[in-house]
């Protein structure tokens, strides 16, 4: 390199032009690093207060879940409604649902175990024998994990995640809708009066359509007072699920379904990232109505007077083998079926004797489609 007569060394153009083009550079690097920290923090702040929305539960095992090869294809969660009344020293189970997602297959299957399903005398369940009481009666700081462990031992069922919605947050989800939930109610609702009997108010005066109230709506899913009490009761639920699923596809998005979230999230509790949340929601935009199927399985009604009790009781009890089938076809997509033999449910009463003997009730496979279809046309619309 050329020297001046002063002893400095000149510097060309050619290099002056480099050391700006290193400067520039260097700047650019340096925004783009500041820019990555700041979005950093912004994500993790994001990420913490949408997570703080609702109650982060308990994972599940591993050896629960799915197998690890099938995780991408295929989802399984245990969604429950927990119900809380005066009196009680433990919060029950009122809605127990396994919810499987095929997303291999581009499907999603609901099936639905009654709150008065017989699990058998082996489990703790407060003396009634009942899959509802599993919760809250075994001393787990997290009840749901017994819940899950009882689905999984005696059903065979992997799951996944869970996700558990309290009464409070379940008035608080439909009241975000505005103007209230347009469903259609097959029956007369006549709440039980304050004795327990069948006369107590009537809200519902005949079958229609109606816009409900997040009040009305829990009472019109939990109302047992039918004739044939739970099975109904899974039928008018099967009308609410579809009420809701047909309002949320027909008028919001992804966004929007996380956006409403945020009104009742205080009142849920999983084990699921907020990620995984929004995909599930992605995934259920992205299906028909022909593509969502709910599932009563077949059940025989009882009314036994339990030995050493002196009230009667009333449980179903699961037909074995059309359980066993059902769960194959519709719960257990790129797996091993499972016979009659291999689950673990009682296939008879409690023992005692039995004061009243329904009979099986038959099941009832319908798509959100069907469902749809099935109701009378909505006069509203």
């Amino acid at each position: 390199m050329a020297r001046e007569n002063n002893g400095h060394s000149r510097v060309t153009e050619s290099e002056k032009r480099r050391q700006r083009k290193q400067r520039k550079r260097g700047k650019l690097l340096r925004n783009l690093l500041i820019a990555a920290a700041v979005l950093g923090v912004i994500a993790f702040g994001v990420n913490k207060y949408i997570e703080g929305m609702y109650e982060h539960g308990e994972e599940i095992k591993p050896d629960i879940r799915t197998a690890e090869d099938l995780r991408g294809d295929v989802m399984n969660i245990l969604v429950c409604g927990i119900d809380w009344d005066d009196g009680r020293t433990s919060k029950n189970t009122d809605v127990i649902m396994y919810v499987t997602l095929d997303i291999k297959g581009k499907k999603a299957t609901a099936f639905q175990i009654p709150r008065d399903t017989f699990i058998g005398e082996d489990v703790k369940t407060n003396g009634t024998g009942k899959i509802n009481a599993v919760y809250g009666n075994n001393g787990s700081v997290n009840p749901i994990m017994d819940l899950i462990k009882v689905v999984n031992e005696k059903l065979k069922l992997p799951v996944d995640h869970y996700v558990t919605l309290d009464m409070e947050g379940f008035i608080h989800m439909v009241d975000s809708i505005d103007g209230g939930l347009r469903m259609y109610v097959p029956y007369t609702i006549q709440l039980k009066d304050d004795n327990g009997g069948p006369n107590g108010e009537v809200i519902i005066e005949e079958p229609g359509w109606y816009y409900v109230s997040g009040q009305t709506a829990e009472q019109i899913v939990r109302n047992r007072n039918y004739p044939n009490a739970d099975i109904q009761r899974l039928e008018v639920q099967g009308y609410f699920y579809a009420a809701v699923i047909k309002y949320f596809m027909e008028n919001l998005n992804t966004s929007d379904f996380i956006k409403i979230l945020n009104r009742f999230t205080s009142q849920i509790t999983t084990d699921m990232h907020w990620t995984t949340i929004a995909s599930i929601g992605k995934f259920g935009f992205s299906l028909e109505y022909s593509d969502m199927t709910l599932i009563k399985p077949p059940l025989h009604g009882y009314d036994v007077i339990k030995t050493g009790k002196s009230s009667r009781t009333n449980v179903l009890v699961c037909e074995e083998r059309e359980w066993a089938d059902l769960l194959n076809e519709y719960c257990r997509p790129y797996q091993d079926e499972k016979t009659a033999r291999e689950l673990e449910m009682p296939y008879m009463p409690p023992r005692g004797e039995v004061v009243a003997d329904y009979g099986v009730t038959a099941s009832s496979i319908r798509t959100i489609g069907d469902i749809l279809g099935k109701s009378p046309e909505d006069p509203g619309e």
